[in-house]
Protein backbone atom coordinates (compact mmCIF):
# COMPACT_ATOMS: atom_id res chain seq x y z
CA UNK A 1 0.00 0.00 0.00
CA UNK A 2 1.24 3.49 -0.82
CA UNK A 3 -0.49 6.39 0.89
CA UNK A 4 -0.24 10.01 -0.16
CA UNK A 5 -0.04 13.07 1.11
CA UNK A 6 3.16 11.66 2.43
CA UNK A 7 4.82 9.12 0.20
CA UNK A 8 5.48 5.86 1.99
CA UNK A 9 5.00 2.14 1.53
CA UNK A 10 3.80 -0.42 4.06
CA UNK A 11 3.16 -4.15 3.81
CA UNK A 12 -0.47 -5.22 4.20
CA UNK A 13 -1.86 -8.76 4.32
CA UNK A 14 -4.99 -9.43 2.27
CA UNK A 15 -6.73 -10.50 5.49
CA UNK A 16 -5.94 -7.22 7.27
CA UNK A 17 -7.82 -3.96 6.69
CA UNK A 18 -6.09 -0.85 5.43
CA UNK A 19 -6.90 0.84 8.75
CA UNK A 20 -5.41 -1.92 10.89
CA UNK A 21 -2.23 -1.95 8.81
CA UNK A 22 -1.99 1.85 8.86
CA UNK A 23 -2.30 1.96 12.64
CA UNK A 24 0.36 -0.74 13.07
CA UNK A 25 2.71 1.30 10.86
CA UNK A 26 1.88 4.57 12.67
CA UNK A 27 0.12 6.06 9.65
CA UNK A 28 -2.47 8.51 10.97
CA UNK A 29 -5.90 7.76 9.48
CA UNK A 30 -8.75 9.23 11.55
CA UNK A 31 -11.27 6.61 12.70
CA UNK A 32 -13.99 5.96 15.26
CA UNK A 33 -16.22 2.89 14.95
CA UNK A 34 -13.96 0.50 12.92
CA UNK A 35 -17.11 -1.23 11.64
CA UNK A 36 -18.00 0.72 8.46
CA UNK A 37 -20.63 2.92 10.07
CA UNK A 38 -19.13 6.34 10.77
CA UNK A 39 -17.15 7.23 7.62
CA UNK A 40 -14.25 8.84 9.47
CA UNK A 41 -11.64 6.55 7.88
CA UNK A 42 -12.59 7.41 4.29
CA UNK A 43 -9.69 7.27 1.81
CA UNK A 44 -9.46 7.24 -1.98
CA UNK A 45 -7.93 4.30 -3.82
CA UNK A 46 -6.21 5.36 -7.04
CA UNK A 47 -4.60 2.06 -8.01
CA UNK A 48 -4.87 -1.62 -7.12
CA UNK A 49 -7.35 -4.37 -6.40
CA UNK A 50 -9.19 -4.63 -3.10
CA UNK A 51 -12.11 -6.30 -1.36
CA UNK A 52 -14.60 -3.98 0.33
CA UNK A 53 -16.53 -5.23 3.34
CA UNK A 54 -19.88 -3.96 4.58
CA UNK A 55 -20.27 -0.18 4.80
CA UNK A 56 -23.18 2.00 5.80
CA UNK A 57 -24.67 3.96 2.86
CA UNK A 58 -24.55 7.04 5.10
CA UNK A 59 -20.82 6.54 5.71
CA UNK A 60 -20.00 5.78 2.05
CA UNK A 61 -22.46 6.78 -0.66
CA UNK A 62 -22.78 5.08 -4.05
CA UNK A 63 -21.35 8.23 -5.65
CA UNK A 64 -18.29 8.12 -3.39
CA UNK A 65 -17.75 4.43 -4.17
CA UNK A 66 -17.94 5.19 -7.89
CA UNK A 67 -15.32 7.94 -7.42
CA UNK A 68 -12.89 5.47 -5.77
CA UNK A 69 -13.52 6.22 -2.10
CA UNK A 70 -13.56 3.42 0.47
CA UNK A 71 -13.59 3.07 4.23
CA UNK A 72 -10.14 1.97 5.39
CA UNK A 73 -11.65 -0.14 8.18
CA UNK A 74 -13.55 -2.27 5.65
CA UNK A 75 -11.02 -2.40 2.80
CA UNK A 76 -8.72 -5.37 2.27
CA UNK A 77 -6.01 -4.98 -0.42
CA UNK A 78 -5.73 -7.86 -2.88
CA UNK A 79 -2.75 -6.39 -4.75
CA UNK A 80 -0.38 -3.46 -4.49
CA UNK A 81 -2.70 -0.56 -3.68
CA UNK A 82 -2.22 3.21 -3.77
CA UNK A 83 -4.41 5.43 -1.58
CA UNK A 84 -4.90 9.13 -0.96
CA UNK A 85 -5.67 10.06 2.62
CA UNK A 86 -8.90 12.08 2.56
Amino acid sequence: MKAFTKNFTVQCRDTESLLKTALKQQVNIPYACTKGGCGMCKVKITDGQFRLGLCSKRALTDEERAAGYVLACQTYPQSSTTIILA
